[in-house]
């Protein structure tokens, strides 16, 4: 019996660990204040990507970016991709490689267009050890075909990123001050949900002394 009650307990307790989690902000560069002139323009062969930087292992709930099209796009899909950093001639860049499938990307999924403003999507659970990494905003025209990244945020992220027919990612200076909007947060468990784990830990500690007490 009492093992039963301790595996219940224990149970429960990792339940609510696994359960109650907060979301925090990895990367926040708040909403652009440009608009579609002067946008970076995103089609089949123009993508751009931003950075951020991990200190410990991380997992990322969810990315959403600011972005623009026409009615025409609506309910059509692009991507959101996730890449590793390379050093390529000083300046960090997206680790893309040609030769492996999805071109070397990490993770992705399909964001879908609606009326413009914050689109990505939440509950990615794709943990990250300690690193530098690139969210890039990418299309390869079969999806929506006039995407555009207002820029002028307030915020601007550690490094830039652009790509432009099939020469690869690029470092590019002049997008320094060009950031897009990009939102990526990562999921940390709430408090609470350590107390119930000590709880849980502490209520099986008093049984199991009760127990030998007893024998």
């Amino acid at each position: 019996m009492n093992k039963i009650f301790n595996g219940t307990l224990l149970a429960a307790a990792l339940l609510a660990t696994t359960n109650a989690f907060a979301a925090t902000s990895i990367l926040d560069t708040g909403t652009p204040s440009g608009g579609i002139v002067g946008a970076l323009s995103i089609d089949a062969v123009d993508w751009a990507a931003e950075s951020f930087t991990l200190n410990a292992t991380t997992t990322i709930d969810s990315i959403k970016a600011f972005v623009q099209s026409t009615a025409a796009d609506s309910g059509l899909g692009f991507t959101v991709a996730l890449y590793g950093s390379m050093n390529a001639g000083g300046a960090l860049v997206p680790n893309l490689d040609w030769s492996a499938d999805n071109q070397g990307q990490l993770h992705q999924f399909t964001a879908t267009y609606a009326d413009g403003g914050w689109t990505g999507q939440s509950g990615l659970n794709w943990t990250l050890p300690a690193g530098t990494y690139f969210v890039a905003i990418e299309t390869d025209g079969n999806g929506v075909q006039g995407l555009v990244l207002p820029t002028g945020v307030s915020n601007l992220p550690s490094a830039l990123a652009y790509y432009s027919g099939g020469r690869g990612y690029d470092a590019d200076p002049a997008l320094a001050a060009d950031a897009f909007g990009l939102q990526v947060t990562a999921a940390v468990p709430e408090p609470a949900s350590y107390a119930m784990l000590l709880l849980g830990l502490g209520a099986i500690a008093c049984v199991s002394a009760r127990r030998s007490r007893r024998g």
